[in-house]
């Protein structure tokens, strides 16, 4: 059976934001941090001026959490890996807007890319998503969380940074036909997980496509132009983004902690609390084709517009 991947990527649900994640596997240098803000410098300034930008999330791996019996794996793997995921979260009023931004902005995008080509193993790779569910509520200090208090501004949809936030990133392939079951079952999950000590909030998203301009891939002949005279010449997409789009799909699902210990604590009780193992056992795990990868990242450097635009606080 052949799937029309054009007409399901035009099926899904309208989406208040969109979400890219420009993914990269790269040295775990201890200069990373250096080489990251050097590389994207640039880049971010031309991010904050393209129409529809909403907001980023640049995050590096610390660990993997050793769920479905990965004993190898553990939450605090910073000094042991060689190589870690890099992941720039950017968020979008549109899934155009996001492409209008590799097209006007080409030239920031591979000189920044380039800066980092003596540390990269894989990558770059730039899946997009929609928005399932959002409940990452914006981090703020104690100071601010007091002042909207006092000023009767309202606190819902903030929480208090405590400068060591993680973000549990779980990756899900669901059998096909059972996306709905599955997006309904997660959402009870997350709602029962809230419950646990330390989290502060979750993401849901669906891969709907990708860029493969965002994932520093063009047509030969445009490189070959481009090569010849950079001036005027515009580098040309290989695809359109619906043609990334996933059969069977794929889930992204994104829990953030206050800290790395609460993740410890808490990410497990999925498994283990027999309330919450009931429903994730037999609504989320029986409607994947196999067990998630599960890692854990914290944030190098972030905006947090969209977390507002979702929560319908802007």
């Amino acid at each position: 059976m052949t799937i029309d991947l054009k007409a399901a990527y035009e099926a899904e649900p309208e989406s208040l934001l969109y979400v890219a994640i420009n993914k990269v596997l790269v040295e775990n240098d201890p200069n990373l941090m250096r080489l990251m803000q050097e590389a994207s410098s640039k880049m971010c300034l031309a991010t904050a001026l393209t129409p529809g930008f909403k907001g980023f999330n640049l995050m590096r791996q610390i660990g993997s959490c050793p769920m479905g019996l990965r004993w190898g794996a553990a939450s605090d793997m910073g000094a042991d890996l060689s190589h870690i995921w890099i992941d720039q979260f950017t968020y979008w009023d549109s899934v155009e807007a996001h492409e209008d931004f590799h097209e006007t902005f080409e030239d920031v995008v591979v000189d920044s890319c380039a800066k980092c080509g003596s540390v990269l193993l894989d990558g770059p790779e730039e899946p997009v998503y929609r928005i399932v569910e959002s409940t990452l509520p914006k981090l703020i200090s104690m100071n601010q969380m007091w002042r909207r208090s006092q000023s009767g501004a309202g606190t819902e949809g903030y929480a208090i940074d405590s400068g060591e936030a993680v973000m549990v990133l779980a990756s899900h392939i669901v059998r096909p036909g059972k996306e709905a079951e599955f997006e309904a079952g997660e959402i009870k999950t997350m709602a029962m997980l809230m419950e646990t000590a330390g989290m502060l909030g979750y993401q849901i998203l669906k891969r709907i496509g990708m860029s493969t301009l965002g994932s520093g891939h063009a047509t030969v002949e445009s490189m070959m132009e481009d090569l010849k005279d950079s001036s005027g010449n515009k580098l040309k997409r290989t695809a359109e983004v619906w043609e990334g789009y996933t059969a069977p799909a794929e889930y992204l699902v994104m829990v953030e902690f206050e800290n790395l210990a609460a993740a410890q604590r808490g990410m497990p009780h999925v498994n283990v609390k027999p309330e919450i193992l009931f429903v994730h056992g037999s609504e989320v795990l029986n409607k994947l084709l196999r067990i998630p990868s599960v890692r854990i990242s914290s944030s190098m450097f972030s905006e947090h517009t969209y977390r507002e635009v979702l929560q319908g606080n802007k």
